[in-house]
């Protein structure tokens, strides 16, 4: 058997493999298939409140907007909520609702609840939380605190 140089036997590959770099970033992790899911789902409810949203800016009125002096006001006769912004229509037992807090100042839930004849007060917050979309677009927000809820201007983002 002959015995040779390696290097000069054109028939032995030689790989050399250098030790990887320990300053170098990690290689990007491939994200799994939920992931992928969980970030489409993400990117469709996103589209859904983007449209949305939509929807709710363009049935602002700018015309209606409350008294000088008031950040708020309700229109109990034709069903409208009034804000910097301009006005939105709504339900009348929203207006009725919502229409202690034109005076300013906090209310506790229950007055909230007498005047807009809700059973308990889940279903008061329950109802708030939903007309938050309609009151962020005419640019105000509930204030909830123990001391009792509010309307006040929508922070800017």
């Amino acid at each position: 058997m002959q015995t040779g140089n390696i290097r000069s036997n054109p028939h032995i590959i030689t790989a050399m493999i250098y030790p990887a770099d320990p300053d170098a970033p990690p290689p990007p992790r491939v994200p799994s298939s939920r992931t992928i899911a969980r970030m489409q789902e993400k990117a469709e409810a996103e589209a859904r409140n983007a449209a949305a949203a939509q929807v709710l800016t363009r049935q602002v009125q700018p015309g209606l907007r409350p008294p000088p002096g008031q950040l708020f006001a309700t229109d109990a006769a034709g069903l409208v909520l009034c804000g910097p912004a301009g006005g939105i229509g709504t339900t009348e037992r929203m207006v009725r609702t919502l229409t202690p807090l034109v005076a300013g100042g906090r209310h506790l839930p229950a007055v909230l609840m007498a005047s807009g004849g809700w059973q308990d007060e889940g279903a008061l917050r329950e109802a708030l939380t939903g007309i938050g979309p309609k009151l962020a677009v005419l640019g105000l927000r509930i204030c909830g605190r123990k001391t009792g809820l509010r309307i006040g201007k929508l922070k800017a983002a």
